[in-house]
Parts: C-alpha cells; sequence; structure tokens
C-alpha cells in the first residue's frame, strides 16, 4: 500500500508532514488493500479547473477529483485553495478540511458516488465516520 503525495502547487502553505503523519491510520481504517495505490496531488484552482473543464465538462474549480487507473492505483486531485476556503467557510481546521478531501478522493476511486441525495449521505456518512476516528 502506498499513498504518495505530490503538491504541485506553491499559493497556500503546506505543511505534508502534518498530512503523512495521518496515511497509516486512513489505510487503516479505510480498509485500503495492500497493493493499491493512491497519488494524492494537491494543485491550485487554476489547474483543478483545467482537468474539471477536461474530463466533467465544467468550467469551474472543485476541490477534489478522482482518477481510478489501470490495476489498483488511482489519481486524487485536491485544490487547497478549496480546502482552504472550504475550512474556513465550514469553522474546520485547514488539515483537517484536506484529510477530509483526502478521505473523499479515496471513497470515490473505491467506486463511491454523491451524485444522488442517497448516494451522499451513504458516502458523506462514511467519509465523517473514519474522519472522526484520525482525531
Amino acid at each position: 500500500m502506498a499513498i504518495k503525495i505530490f503538491n504541485e502547487q506553491h499559493k497556500i502553505k503546506l505543511d505534508v508532514r502534518k498530512i503523512r503523519k495521518y496515511l497509516p491510520l486512513v489505510e487503516k481504517k479505510m480498509f485500503l488493500p495492500k497493493d493499491d495505490g493512491y497519488n494524492i496531488i494537491f494543485l491550485d484552482d487554476k489547474n483543478i479547473k483545467k482537468l474539471n473543464k477536461k474530463f466533467r465538462h465544467a468550467d469551474r474549480p472543485t476541490d477534489v477529483l478522482s482518477f481510478k487507473n489501470s490495476g489498483k492505483d488511482a489519481d486524487i486531485f485536491i485544490s487547497v485553495e478549496k480546502a482552504k476556503g472550504n475550512a474556513k467557510f465550514y469553522k474546520q481546521d485547514f488539515y483537517t478540511e484536506i484529510l477530509r478531501l483526502v478521505i473523499h478522493g479515496i471513497l470515490h476511486a473505491g467506486g463511491f458516488t454523491d451524485y444522488t441525495a442517497k448516494a451522499k449521505k451513504i458516502m458523506w456518512e462514511k467519509q465523517e465516520k473514519i474522519l472522526k476516528c484520525l482525531h
């Protein structure tokens, strides 16, 4: 099992050590198979907007995008700017919001969706339950 972090943005200071220290617990609480691999790529709004437009035909930035690759690997793109805005709006710690988006992205890569109210409720309850275990 490998969750790798790539910080490809420079707009917001991001201490990846604060994220890395929770990754073994994320893996354990999510029962992630040992042979799965996840790349967590942090972007700014401009670059995640490009991906969102190309792959989802939505011309706006989003907080997280997940792509299941061939085999058991996935790329999860997270907008650090959106994460910071979400944290401020919901009065959450910035790194808690980052972890929420990491979990959210992994759930998407695992087949969960949030396109209907019912599916969103199931996914978000699971996401929040996992997040709560980390603190």
